[in-house]
C-alpha cells in the first residue's frame, strides 16, 4: 500500500510542476524528433541490461539535466541542438554558438547540475515516506551522475565552471579523470581525459599567445588607417594598388590577405575615375571588416577568462555546495541500497 501511495505523491507533485514552471516549455518545445528517437534505443538498451526501472530512472536523470543547459542556453539566447542521448555515455547538447565569457559558460554549466538535483531531490522524502528501494537507486543515480560531471576538466561541467574560477583547477580535474580512468580502466574516462589535457594545452597556448596577438592586432590596425589616407590622395586604382599591396607581405592573417584579392582582378582592366574610387571603396570596407572582426576575436579572447573576485567567489561557493550535497546524496542512496531487501536477497545476506 505505501508504495502505490509514494507513486500516488509523485503524480501529484509531477503535475504540481508541470502547472508552475516556466521551465517545463522549454522542454516541450525543445523536445525534438531525434531527442525521442536516441531517447528510446536508450531506454531500450538499458531496459534489456538493467531493467526497465533502471532504464527510466537513468533516461529521466540525465534529461533533466540536459534540459538544464538548454534552458540556460535560451535564457543567455545561444542557440543549441537538441539533446542527443548516446548509449554508455551519456546524452549531449552541442552548442552552435560559445558563450561570451567564462561567467557566462560557467552558468550555462551549473544549470546542468543544479536542474539534475532537482530531479532527484523529491525522491528523498519518497523513499523515507515509501521505503521503496526504486527512490533509493534514483537518489544513487542522481548524485553520482550529476557529482562526475562536477570534475573540474573539460567537456565536463565542473570544468566549464572552474573556468570562471581558475583555468588552475583543470590540473586537479586532470589529475582525477585520469587517476578514474586507470582505476576503472573506462574507456570513457580515458577519452575525457584526452579531450581536457588537449583543450587545455589549447587554451594555454591562446593565452601564451596573447602578446603576439596584440602587436598583430595593432599592426593591422595601423594598415587600416594608412590605407584609407592614402585612398583619399590616390590618382588611380593601379596608385592605390601598388601602396597597398607592400603591406600585403607583412599581413599573416589568410582571411586579411584575401582581401586584396578586389585590387588583383581590376588591376589591369581600363577604368573610370568613378569605378576606380568604387573598387577602392570595396576593397577597404572588406579589409575594415576583417580587422574589425580579428580585433574582437583578440579581445573576446584576452578578457575571456578574467573573472572579478566576486563572480570567482560566488562561483566557488554554488560549485562547493553542489558537490558535498551530491557526494552526499551519493552515499546515502547507495547505502540504503545496500540495506534494502531485494539487495540483501541478491547478495545472500
Amino acid at each position: 500500500m505505501k508504495n502505490k501511495k509514494g507513486w500516488g505523491v509523485i503524480i501529484a507533485a509531477g503535475l504540481f510542476v508541470l502547472s508552475k514552471f516556466k521551465f517545463v516549455l522549454v522542454i516541450l518545445k525543445v523536445l525534438k524528433f531525434q531527442t525521442l528517437i536516441s531517447m528510446a534505443v536508450y531506454l531500450w538498451m538499458y531496459a534489456l541490461l538493467f531493467g526497465w526501472k533502471f532504464a527510466v530512472a537513468l533516461v529521466y536523470l540525465i534529461f533533466i539535466h540536459e534540459m538544464g543547459h538548454t534552458y540556460a542556453a535560451r535564457k543567455l539566447k545561444l542557440p543549441v541542438s537538441p539533446a542527443i542521448f548516446i548509449p554508455f555515455v551519456g546524452a549531449a547538447i552541442s552548442m552552435k554558438e560559445m558563450p561570451k565569457n567564462a561567467k557566462d559558460e560557467a552558468y550555462l554549466a551549473y544549470m546542468g547540475p543544479v536542474f539534475g538535483l532537482l530531479a532527484f531531490l523529491p525522491a528523498i522524502p519518497l523513499y523515507f515516506y515509501s521505503g521503496d528501494s526504486f527512490w533509493a537507486l534514483v537518489i544513487f543515480l542522481g548524485g553520482l551522475i550529476n557529482l562526475f560531471n562536477l570534475i573540474p576538466i573539460t567537456p565536463l561541467d565542473g570544468g566549464r565552471i572552474a573556468a570562471g574560477i581558475s583555468t588552475k583547477l583543470w590540473a586537479i580535474g586532470l589529475i582525477i579523470i585520469l587517476g578514474y580512468s586507470i582505476y576503472t580502466f573506462s574507456f570513457l574516462a580515458f577519452i575525457i581525459t584526452i579531450v581536457g589535457a588537449t583543450t587545455w594545452y589549447k587554451i594555454y597556448k591562446q593565452q601564451k599567445n596573447l602578446v603576439n596577438d596584440e602587436k598583430e592586432v595593432a599592426t593591422y590596425i595601423e594598415t587600416n588607417r594608412l590605407l584609407r589616407e592614402h585612398s583619399r590622395n590616390a590618382s588611380s586604382i593601379s596608385n592605390f594598388t601598388y601602396f597597398a599591396r607592400s603591406f600585403r607581405s607583412s599581413i599573416l592573417n589568410e582571411s586579411l590577405r584575401d582581401s586584396f584579392d578586389i585590387l588583383n582582378k581590376v588591376e589591369d582592366l581600363e577604368t573610370t575615375e568613378e569605378q576606380d574610387k568604387y573598387y577602392i571603396n570595396e576593397f577597404l570596407l572588406r579589409f575594415d571588416e576583417q580587422v574589425q572582426k580579428i580585433k574582437n576575436e583578440y579581445e573576446q579572447t584576452a578578457t575571456y577568462y578574467k573573472t572579478d573576485n566576486k563572480t570567482k567567489l560566488k562561483l566557488f561557493m554554488i560549485y562547493l555546495g553542489l558537490a558535498v550535497f551530491l557526494a552526499a546524496s551519493t552515499y546515502f542512496g547507495n547505502a540504503a541500497i545496500m540495506e534494502s531487501e531485494e539487495m540483501k536477497t541478491i547478495l545472500g545476506k
